[in-house]
């Protein structure tokens, strides 16, 4: 249950973070059809349009992206990978923001599997391109990744992760 709480959180931020930085050229009826789809859970239908937009535009990194939060949402972990690798792939390096999102969510995927060094991995490349601004998004790569460390048994570094989470949660009050 904790672990669905997590995916559905970065999810959400992930689906606003993309709206926002969506690039006009991408901002297509079809694309726009399937994030309705995905927005009122009709995510099997939502699929089929973005598979139409990425027979049109295959290096969409939005749609990849996406994408990948309906088949994370849906449990599908071995399709939400590759198409996460291509949404990083496609996406412009100035849209920081959604790249470490990106990164988040591949860490989640990652964490499915009880990959726990390479979820801490993407987390601290999360981090890396994360803007010092992103007070919310950093505070919860922090948490998620304080919690790969006690997996691991890295407790020190868990306990350092969980206070600087604890800092930018206050910070973005």
């Amino acid at each position: 249950m904790k672990k669905l709480v997590i995916v559905m959180m970065v999810a959400l931020m992930a689906t606003v973070s993309v709206c926002a930085q969506r690039a006009k050229r991408y901002d297509t009826a079809t694309l726009n059809r399937a994030e309705e789809l995905m927005n009122e859970g009709k995510l099997n239908e939502s699929l089929t349009y973005f598979d139409a937009e990425l027979k049109e535009h295959p290096k969409n990194p939005f749609a990849h992206f996406l994408m990948t939060t309906v088949y994370m949402e849906m449990g599908r972990y071995d399709e939400a990978m590759p198409a996460m690798d291509k949404a990083l792939k496609y996406m412009p390096k100035r849209h920081k923001e959604m790249r470490g999102i990106a990164h988040a969510l591949k860490a989640t995927i990652h964490e499915t599997y009880q990959e726990w060094e390479e979820a801490v991995e993407q987390l601290t490349l999360c981090l890396s391109v994360l803007p010092d601004n992103a007070y919310q998004d950093r505070a919860v790569a922090y948490k998620q990744r304080a919690n790969m460390y006690y997996k691991l048994g890295k407790y020190e570094l868990a306990e350092q992760d969980t206070k600087k989470s604890e800092e930018l949660k206050s910070t973005s009050k």
